[in-house]
């Protein structure tokens, strides 16, 4: 979420492909990137990538799957105020020569970037492997070699040096950028005993849904206090108690609610406090304001990255100390929350692990829709929109000729 939270302004191709993956989180492989550059300023906006397979065969309808594919990316490149797309591909394969339209990577990126051009002309495409990176059909020998442009070039530039300085890592991998390492067996069998002992105490224990909350308080001002890379260490049965108390749907609305109160909101508290009644009315107004600040342009705020930080640390430990049943809701909030940052990778495999436990986890699958949709977060579509505005503006000044 960070990421998102620099502005980035590319002055040639070594700058935007040496960003993309700090803004994936990872280093991606046979996938195709498309980066939207935005204004006159050449500001990175929306990225997006879909793994090569999926544009092998055919959909469910008959059309072939890469028609598919390039137009689900082109949709989302172009709805971002874009002056113009740069697509990449990435391969692991030997680089394909100018012309050689056998290598699978190529004829990827040809059918996402025409269908680019039909909306928005003048895309380049740039393909990147190991070994080197060049335009996809530059013939000049200067500009691209035919063993392409060192790599080098990329992993030392001014893009990536401000990454790092700024404390950004790229993960090997999209695994590796998903993975939760597991606590140990000890831990998560103290953690599973102290879930299943909390949820038989919900029928009988006096304020179970406070307690439970108040867990949360403790657990977040913990970790919230940490240290730049300070690892805290909470209570494997802390960790237990708050995964079964997510699984009661008012407990998790009110940690969403929290999960995205900031300076500005004051009903965190009363949502709480409202949940410790089982209020229904209370409790669903609540969690719609809570996802109003995600989904609403209109009202939409931008992630705070403290508050967030502390709770995605919590709901992390969570999932590495409880059993896979128990895991969907505090994926599903992590899921959500890397959906309101701009992180559809993240999103997608926090939201994917969560449906592949629990198929029908309703709101993993509500926000699934809104991500296979390309629906950005609402901040990301007002800012789109005044964006927008602006350079319709700028043109109207113009003087035409």
């Amino acid at each position: 979420m960070n990421t998102n939270a620099i502005t980035v302004r590319v002055r040639g191709p070594q700058d935007l492909i040496a960003f993309v993956p700090f803004r994936l989180g990872y280093q991606p492989s046979e996938s195709v990137v498309v980066v939207s550059v935005r204004g006159r300023r050449q500001t990175v906006g929306l990225v997006a990538r879909l793994d090569l397979a999926a544009f092998d065969g055919r959909c469910t309808d008959g059309r072939p799957a890469a028609e598919a594919a390039a137009e689900s990316l082109a949709r989302v490149a172009t709805r971002d105020g874009a002056d113009r797309v740069v697509v990449v591909g990435y391969t692991g394969a030997a680089l394909p020569a100018a012309g050689d339209a056998g290598a699978r990577v190529r004829r990827a990126m040809e059918v996402t970037a025409a269908r680019i051009e039909a909306h928005l002309p003048g895309t380049e495409s740039w393909i990147v492997t190991p070994g080197g990176y060049r335009a996809l059909d530059c013939t000049d020998p200067l500009c691209c070699p035919a063993e392409g442009r060192p790599v080098e070039d990329i992993v030392h530039s001014r893009i990536a040096a401000t990454m790092v300085l700024a404390g950004r890592s790229v993960a090997p991998s999209r695994a590796d950028r998903l993975r939760i390492a597991r606590a140990s067996p000890e831990a998560r069998r103290s953690a599973g005993r102290a879930a299943g002992r909390w949820v038989n105490a919900r029928a009988t224990a006096p304020g179970w849904v406070e307690r439970s909350l108040e867990e949360w308080r403790v657990a977040v001002r913990r970790t919230g206090a940490a240290e730049p890379g300070e690892i805290v260490e909470l209570e494997p049965a802390m960790l237990g108690r708050l995964a079964a108390a997510m699984e009661d749907r008012w407990v998790r609305d009110a940690l969403l609610l929290w999960i995205t109160a900031n300076e500005e909101t004051t009903d965190d508290d009363a949502v709480l406090r409202t949940a410790q009644r089982r209020v229904d009315t209370e409790t669903d107004a609540a969690a719609a304001r809570a996802m109003a600040r995600i989904v609403d342009p209109a009202g939409a705020t931008r992630p705070d990255d403290e508050r967030v930080g502390a709770a995605v640390r919590v709901l992390e430990a969570v999932v590495a100390h409880v059993p896979r049943a128990r895991q969907p809701a505090p994926l599903t909030l992590l899921g959500l929350v890397a959906w309101w940052g701009g992180d559809g990778a993240m999103a997608s495999g926090r939201l994917d692990a969560a449906l592949a436990i629990d198929g029908e986890y309703s709101l993993a699958g509500l926000v699934t829709t809104a991500l296979d949709a390309g629906l950005p977060p609402g901040w990301v579509r007002r800012e789109t929109a005044e964006l927008l505005r602006e350079q319709a503006q700028e043109q109207a000044l113009e003087p035409t000729s």
